[in-house]
């Protein structure tokens, strides 16, 4: 995915819509070579009829497959330009792995809802526009390509910011209780160093891929990112997202520094916190 200026708006929602289900995204990969039957794609995915016929079904509904004419050999099926799009979309998004990184669209609502508070609707909505993505089509607890959101993180900052990674910084700051995972665990009247640990949780909640680690040294934590993905702006999110964390805890002497990344070669992205 070069950019995310050429697929139609559609294609974000739409690729959202194939990866929730692996039977819809294997349904719609047999039939992307050639037009075939049902029961040609059973065998060739090895999934049981009925399920084939309903991820046709479903695939259909959403614009993705249409189906021809009956023939002698039954119902043919075969993708639209439309799953032509998401498909190969969902190739990129996925690489060489066996599960795409993805996110929660919270990250979008939250972005949005940023842009919309600091430079006004208007902007917000053309911003979003440009880059392919409906706001009011974003279903916050569905899951979205990471590379997308980190882009739109990227475009942001260069759009808004001057490429310091400081406009990022404060979004991620001031929007990082709009995040239900997050609001949810300090809503629980807890030490704050048991909240600390509970941080796994919380960003199994926001990725399906990587993993946190979280260690607490007195009022010294270290916290280390094992993502999948990231760039300039990712990285100053993060900044940004630990800033707000512990200031809506109540620490308002906060300190929050970049001691590892994984751009310049090191594990994971690593971010000591004092407070």
């Amino acid at each position: 995915m070069a950019t995310l200026l050429s697929p139609p708006p559609e294609t974000l929602e739409k690729l959202s819509y194939v990866l929730s289900s692996s039977q819809r995204e294997k349904v719609l990969g047999a039939v992307l070579p050639g037009t075939k039957t049902p029961a040609q794609v059973a065998k060739e995915t090895g999934l049981h009829l009925p399920h084939v016929s309903r991820a046709l079904s479903q695939l259909t509904r959403e614009g993705l497959v249409v189906p021809l004419s009956n023939g002698s050999r039954g119902k043919l099926y075969s993708p639209t330009r439309l799953g032509k799009l998401v498909f190969e979309e969902l190739a990129s998004t996925r690489g060489d792995r066996l599960v795409a990184p993805l996110a929660r669209g919270s990250h979008f609502k939250n972005y949005h809802h940023w842009l919309v508070k600091t430079f006004g609707k208007k902007v917000a909505d053309g911003f979003f526009s440009e880059h392919g993505i409906d706001p009011k089509t974003i279903d916050a607890s569905g899951w979205y390509p990471l590379r997308t959101v980190v882009t739109v993180l990227d475009a942001i900052e260069k759009t808004f910011g001057d490429g310091s990674g400081q406009t990022v910084r404060t979004m991620l700051r001031e929007e990082v209780m709009n995040f239900t995972s997050i609001k949810r665990y300090l809503s629980i009247v807890i030490p704050f160093k048991y909240f600390l640990e509970l941080a796994p949780a919380m960003y199994s909640r926001e990725f399906n891929h990587g993993r946190i680690e979280m260690e607490v040294h007195g009022r010294r934590a270290l916290a280390k990112n094992y993502d999948w993905i990231s760039s300039p702006a990712r990285c100053s999110a993060w900044l940004g997202t630990y800033e707000g964390t512990f200031l809506s805890y109540g620490f308002k002497r906060t300190r929050v520094r970049k001691v590892a990344c994984i751009l310049k070669g090191d594990p994971y992205c690593g971010y000591e916190v004092d407070w």
